[in-house]
C-alpha cells in the first residue's frame, strides 16, 4: 500500500512539472527528467519494499535482469535501485522504438536508407574523436582512455529524439522529405556505434589491439543480424496476433515485451544490434499486415503515456548534480567541442542529399540531445576500476571524471536539443500541406 502512494507521488509531481514545463512553451520531458533529479535523492529509503524475487522472474521472463539480486531470495522494489531503473528504462525505450518502427513503411525506409545510415556513423565518429582529442590534451591521458571519454558521450538519445519526431509526424512537419523519419531511423545506428566502440575501448585495456579492429568490422554484422533476427520475429508475431483479436491489446503488450527483453539478452552473447532488431520487428509486422500495425500503434500510443514518466524521470534520477560542478568548466569546453564535431558530421552526411538547408540545420539540432545511453554507461568505467577490472592512468579519478562529464553532457545537451526541436520545427519544417 505505502509503495503504491509513493509511486502516485512520484508520478503526480513529475506529471505536475511537465504540465508546467508545458505552459512555459518547453517540452514536457523537460519537466519530468527535473521531477527525477529532484526524487532521485529522497527514494533510497522511502521506495524501499520487499517481493519475492521468483515472482518478478516468472512475470518477467528474464532472470538475467535480476542478477545481481539472485542471492537475496526477495527483491527490493526501490525503482530508483540499479536493477529496477535498468529494467523499467529497457521496458520505456522498447516501447517507444515499437512505436516508431510500427510507422515506417518499406518504401520510406529505401528512400532514407543511404543518408540515414550517414547519420548513423558519422556524426557520432566526429564527436567522440574530437572529444578523444580534447580529453587526451587536457588530462594528459593516452588515447585509448580519450577514446572512452569519446564514446560515452558521443551517442545521441533515441529516449528524447523519437518522441519528439514521432509528434512531428503526426502534425505532418517534414513529411514530404521525411525528415523525422530520416532522423528516429539514424538515431539507433548510432547508438549501436558508440556502444560496441565503447565497450571496445574498456576491453583493449585487457585484450590484444585487434580486438578493436574486429569490433568496428562488427558492427555491420550486429546491424544486419539484428534486422534478420527481429524481421523474422515480426514475421511470425504478423502470424500470431490475428488469432488473438479479443485479447491483442494485452497479448501484444505480453509478447512484444517479452521477446524484446530477450533480445536485449541475446546481445550479451550475440552479435545482434537489439534495438535495430527490435525496430526491425515493427518493420516486419507494418509489411505483412500494415491493419495490424495500425491497431499495435494504438495500444503502444497508449502505453507511452506512461512509459514516458517512467523513463524521464528516471534518467533524471540518474543526474547526480555534484557532479557538474565537478566536471566543470573544462568539461563544458569538451562537450561543446564534441557538439560542434556532431554537428559538422550532420552536414557532411546529408551533403548531396534532396534535404534544403532549413532541414538539413532541423537535422543538426534535432541530433544534439544525451540522455539514455550517457545514463547507462556513464558510470561503468569507474566500478570497473574500483572492481580491479579496468587499469586507467589516474585510477579513480579518471572514472570519475568520465561519469561527471557524462553527467554534464545531459545536464547540457537534453535540454539543449529538446527545446532546440520543440522552438525550430515550425520554422524550420513546412507542414506537408505547404511544401505541395
Amino acid at each position: 500500500m505505502i509503495i503504491l502512494l509513493n509511486l502516485l507521488l512520484v508520478t503526480g509531481l513529475a506529471l505536475l512539472l511537465a504540465k508546467t514545463a508545458e505552459r512555459a512553451k518547453l517540452p514536457r520531458l523537460l519537466g519530468m527528467m527535473l521531477a527525477g533529479v529532484i526524487i532521485g535523492k529522497y527514494t533510497q529509503s522511502v521506495l524501499s519494499h520487499k517481493l519475492p524475487a521468483v515472482v518478478a522472474e516468472t512475470v518477467f521472463l528474464s532472470p538475467s535482469v535480476f542478477q545481481p539480486l539472485q542471492r537475496d531470495p526477495f527483491l527490493d522494489l526501490n525503482l530508483f535501485s540499479l536493477s529496477w531503473s535498468a529494467m523499467l528504462k529497457k521496458l520505456a525505450l522498447i516501447v517507444i522504438l515499437i512505436r516508431a518502427c510500427l510507422g515506417i513503411d518499406r518504401k520510406t525506409l529505401t528512400h532514407i536508407g543511404q543518408p540515414a545510415l550517414r547519420l548513423g556513423l558519422i556524426p557520432g565518429i566526429l564527436e567522440a574523436c574530437l572529444v578523444a582529442y580534447a580529453s587526451s590534451m587536457l588530462f594528459q591521458i593516452p588515447p585509448v582512455e580519450a577514446f572512452i571519454f569519446g564514446w560515452v558521450i558521443a551517442a545521441v538519445s533515441p529516449a528524447v529524439i523519437v518522441p519528439q519526431m514521432l509528434t512531428l509526424k503526426e502534425m505532418g512537419y517534414g513529411q514530404v522529405r521525411k525528415v523525422p523519419t530520416l532522423i528516429l531511423a539514424s538515431a539507433t545506428v548510432d547508438n549501436v556505434v558508440a556502444i560496441t566502440l565503447f565497450d571496445s575501448c574498456l576491453d583493449f585495456n585487457t585484450t590484444a589491439p585487434q580486438h578493436l579492429v574486429m569490433a568496428i568490422l562488427s558492427i555491420p554484422i550486429r546491424i544486419g543480424l539484428g534486422v534478420a533476427v527481429g524481421y523474422a520475429i515480426g514475421y511470425a508475431l504478423s502470424l500470431i496476433f490475428p488469432r488473438f483479436k479479443e485479447n491483442l491489446g494485452p497479448t501484444a503488450i505480453f509478447l512484444l515485451a517479452a521477446i524484446a527483453l530477450h533480445l536485449t539478452e541475446l546481445e550479451l552473447a550475440w552479435p545482434v544490434a537489439s534495438l535495430i532488431g527490435i525496430m526491425a520487428i515493427g518493420f516486419a509486422i507494418l509489411a505483412q499486415d500494415p491493419d495490424l500495425a495500425r491497431q499495435l500503434a494504438r495500444i503502444f500510443n497508449q502505453i507511452w503515456k506512461v512509459a514516458e514518466v517512467v523513463l524521464f524521470v528516471l534518467i533524471g534520477a540518474e543526474v547526480d548534480l555534484s557532479l557538474v560542478a565537478e566536471a566543470g568548466l573544462v568539461g563544458m569546453v569538451i562537450i561543446g567541442l564534441g557538439l560542434l564535431g556532431r554537428s559538422l558530421g550532420v552536414f557532411i552526411s546529408l551533403a548531396g542529399t534532396e534535404l534544403n538547408w532549413r532541414e538539413k540545420f532541423f537535422c543538426q539540432i534535432s541530433y544534439l540531445p544525451k540522455a539514455t545511453v550517457q545514463a547507462a554507461i556513464g558510470g561503468i568505467a569507474l566500478t570497473m576500476v574500483k572492481n580491479g577490472d579496468l587499469q586507467l592512468t589516474n585510477g579513480v579519478e579518471t572514472g570519475q571524471l568520465i561519469l561527471a562529464i557524462a553527467v554534464l553532457s545531459i545536464v547540457i545537451a537534453a535540454p539543449l536539443g529538446a527545446i532546440g526541436i520543440k522552438l525550430t520545427a515550425p520554422r524550420l519544417l513546412k507542414p506537408d500541406e505547404d511544401l505541395s
